[in-house]
């Protein structure tokens, strides 16, 4: 992934050898200085676009030193001391006019903590609380959250966080339970569930037709005769069903809202 270019350890980030390419803009070099007012030496790290993994690009550097890599504008880089629990993110603008070099200085790290997403699947919006535990106070947090959008925030493992929707019904109470850094996933109702129902005397296939793509995707190889198959979909999610010989078909679209089920039945 690395590959040495300097005797000052020159790296670089090998992206367009990935699909990333799609997201670089310009090509530059950025010299990361390590300024901070305490003696903490620090590592720089890629963060991929994609899946948030990150990738070393320096090695351990002391105050008062420098690294220089080779990146693409767009790209997030983060500095960590020895223990990984401080940290700062640098996102690379594009070059100002005649700079040859992009300086980043790195005067100060904050402290890592947990990331929880809350995602809204209920039927209408909902807010979220985070719940005071020394005076038992619910204190809102972030905006309402419409159905099917989601918010995100900082915090701590322990916290507790409730769910509320506009008439300030309890729908669901959390508690982080992850490690700093590490994004955790909580969803307050559940998506449609689509069953296809096989009435045919003949096994058949279920394909999700992906729009962005305008390419089905298999979802079920094989539904038997007087089976049936269900699968968590969205609104307006379209589906396509075939027989074994794939000749004949029929298009099936999700009008079920969400904590809801919607059964098709299948015969071609």
């Amino acid at each position: 992934m690395l590959s040495s270019l300097a005797p000052r350890r020159l790296f670089a980030i090998l992206l367009c050898a990935l699909p990333l390419c799609l997201f670089a803009e310009t090509k530059v070099s950025v010299r990361f200085t390590n300024a901070l007012r305490d003696d903490v030496a620090i590592s720089m790290y890629w963060r991929n676009p994609v899946d948030r993994n990150e990738k070393p690009v320096t090695h351990r550097f002391p105050r008062g030193a420098h690294e220089v890599v080779e990146a693409y504008t767009g790209h997030v880089f983060v500095a960590y001391d020895d223990t990984h629990e401080d940290f700062k993110e640098f996102y690379i603008d594009e070059p100002r006019a005649g700079e040859s070099v992009i300086d980043v200085v790195i005067t100060e790290l904050i402290k890592k903590t947990a990331i929880a997403r809350f995602t809204n699947h209920s039927p209408g919006s909902m807010e979220l609380f985070w719940k005071n535990e020394r005076t038992g106070e619910n204190i809102k947090v972030g905006p309402v959250i419409e159905k099917g959008q989601f918010f995100e925030l900082d915090t701590h493992n322990g916290h507790r966080f409730v769910a509320k929707n506009l008439k300030g019904q309890v729908l669901k109470e959390f508690t982080i339970n992850s490690v700093p850094g590490v994004r955790e996933e909580h969803t307050v109702g559940e998506k449609p569930v689509a069953i296809f129902r096989n009435v045919m005397t003949k096994p058949m296939s279920i394909f999700y037709f992906d729009k962005d793509s305008n390419q089905e995707v298999p979802v079920q190889e094989t539904v038997q005769p007087g089976a049936s198959h269900q699968v968590f979909a969205q609104p307006g999610h379209k589906f396509v069903v075939y027989d074994q010989t794939k000749r004949l078909s029929k298009e099936f679209t999700v009008t079920a809202d969400y904590e809801k089920k919607e059964t098709f039945t299948v015969e071609l």
